[in-house]
């Protein structure tokens, strides 16, 4: 899959009880193989250990959840897959989750306490799966208003928002996603267009990162929801692409990804004060991996 378009936690004491880390799963290894291996980034002591396995190896697969567990779906298998991954956090334990409606991979996923959306996907499409946690239940959801793949998403409680990707060029579309009602609206566009970038955020302020502009690139935006207003944020330290980020309801923390070699690197973004530095490198360099936390989006 390297070579498609070239590009193309919980809340605890940080103890590993279910709340404070993000969980990184999924993506491709220096050696090309795909994992199905997941990473625990705990936000106050900046340590990285082992989680619990996922069900499939894949890449570019996309990844949200609520306080308890964590949805990894889709990717790419050596070819688009419908699968799911339900990761409860309390315990490491994951089974089977109930299959996405359109197989792809490129895709990306945000949510709220009670349902997770996966949003766009490869070859390009504006599909979404409404997932509801409780009863692993599933249905199309509203569609998106561009057709593209290798996009981002993140969101708070009300609203998701899916930015950049590719749609035959490079995008810097925003899709705003109402949670209640499932009704969607174009965005404000994002101050870069980019695919294969990340995004993660808090209760206010959602920052997408990083991605694919023919080249790799540490260029944030910083999107507040109320208003539907952007700037450009704090660069990452590391230009790259193809890499997953989550958070909590202060920091993001952005892994992973591609720079010309497969990365290991993180940044942690504190969102008060758009502050950046570098964070605990990843126990293995992966990209097209995804990233999800009980605590992202400040749920």
């Amino acid at each position: 899959m390297s070579g498609i378009l070239q590009p193309f936690f919980m809340y605890t004491n940080d103890g590993g009880v279910a709340g404070e880390y993000g969980l990184f799963g999924g993506g491709e290894n220096s050696g090309g193989a795909l994992v199905n291996t997941t990473q625990k980034y705990k936000y106050l002591s900046n340590i990285v250990s082992s989680g619990t396995v996922l069900g499939l190896a894949r890449s570019f697969l996309a990844a949200t959840g609520n306080s308890t567990v964590g949805i990894f779906g889709g990717g790419y298998t050596g070819f688009g897959t419908t699968y799911t991954d339900k990761y409860t956090y309390s315990g490491d334990t994951r089974v089977a989750g109930t299959v996405l409606g359109l197989a792809r991979s490129f895709l990306a996923a945000t949510g709220n306490s009670t349902v997770g959306i996966f949003g766009g996907g490869y070859t390009g499409t504006t599909y979404t799966d409404k997932y509801t946690y409780s009863g692993d239940t599933r249905v199309a959801g509203t569609l998106l208003g561009l057709a593209r793949f290798g996009l981002a998403a993140t969101g708070n409680s009300t609203v998701g928002i899916f930015g950049g990707g590719y749609s035959g060029t490079y995008s810097n579309y925003t899709d705003k996603y109402t949670y209640s009602g499932d009704t969607r609206a174009a965005g404000t566009v994002l101050g870069l267009a980019r695919y294969s970038l990340a995004a993660t955020g808090n209760s206010t302020v959602g920052i997408f990162g990083g991605g694919y502009t023919g080249t790799g690139t540490a260029y944030t935006d910083k999107y507040t929801y109320s208003g539907d207003t952007r700037v450009a944020g704090t660069l990452l330290g590391l230009a790259r692409y193809s890499l997953a980020a989550t958070g909590n309801s202060t920091v993001g923390i952005f892994g992973g990804g591609y720079t010309g070699t497969y990365s290991n690197y993180t940044d942690k973004y504190t969102y008060s004060g758009d502050t950046r530095a570098a964070g605990t490198v990843l126990s293995t360099a992966l990209y097209s991996l995804a990233a999800c936390s009980a605590t992202a989006n400040g749920l």
